[in-house]
């Protein structure tokens, strides 16, 4: 069970489980992705690698490079002696961060890939029941991909009002998200920004910050980045996502 609570300064979110947990979403993650080597679908190469990027860190999580906890596991003295056995009482559990605004955009790039790979399974260009295809329904990639998602949304859930919440769920899942067009470095430049508020402001742009990112092609500041970025990429003949923009770094030390 993949469990994803806030940080204590809601910088972000602890994403933690077990090493089976952690092992199947990579696995998932790694598998729902595009990569770069795919021609059929490089417009969506650019967000699976910012996917890959949170994937990257949880796999570092279960081999050990993060942070690691004791969670009991209800094992007692009593079910010990019943089936003679003498095993641990608490179960290892791996975890890592992840900024706020990168788990939106990772959130909105998860829908965006499982549409793609609905459509991949049932050989169809549209979504409508092709989510109940027998080919569809019970896919474990798409099932682990909607848990993880499901438990972030429980969090956000928890951390917002009753009826912001509502708002947020509105605006992550409206079907006129293209998310596979935005520019990256808008997503670092909203990270950057989101870091450097007080735990206070961060509570009370959350949504606001969720829209932006799921509205991008409306923003003014998201045209002025793209446009940078790509006479960028044209000039150094580079991907867009290779493109590092001054001005924007991260720091080395953030207080979660």
């Amino acid at each position: 069970m993949i469990f994803i609570k806030d940080t204590p300064n809601l910088t972000g979110v602890t994403i933690s489980g077990d090493y089976d947990d952690l092992n199947n979403l990579v696995d998932a993650l790694h598998q729902i992705t595009i990569s770069d080597y795919d021609d059929k679908h490089l417009q969506y190469v650019e967000i699976s690698t910012r996917v890959l990027g949170l994937c990257y860190d949880i796999r570092h999580a279960y081999q050990g490079d993060r942070e690691v906890e004791l969670v009991k596991n209800h094992m007692t003295e009593d079910k010990m002696k019943w089936h003679s056995l003498i095993v641990p009482k608490s179960n290892v559990y791996y975890s890592c961060n992840c900024l706020y605004p990168e788990m939106f955009l990772v959130m909105l790039a998860l829908n965006s890939l499982v549409e793609l790979r609905i459509r991949d399974l049932t050989k169809s260009r549209y979504i409508y029941k092709e989510a109940m295809d027998k080919n569809v329904i019970w896919d474990d990639v798409i099932a682990t991909i909607r848990l993880f998602q499901a438990e972030f949304a429980k969090c956000v859930q928890g951390t917002l009002s009753k009826a912001t919440f509502v708002r947020w769920l509105n605006v992550m899942n409206s079907i006129n998200i293209n998310i596979r067009d935005i520019a990256g470095q808008y997503i670092d430049m909203l990270n950057i920004k989101y870091i450097g508020m007080s735990k206070e402001k961060r509570l009370k742009n959350l949504s606001a910050i969720a829209k932006r990112i799921a509205q991008f092609s409306d923003d003014d500041t998201h045209m002025e980045i793209k446009e940078v970025v790509m006479k960028a990429a044209r000039e150094y003949k580079c991907q867009p996502g290779a493109i590092k923009l001054q001005g924007m770094e991260f720091p080395q030390d953030i207080e979660w």
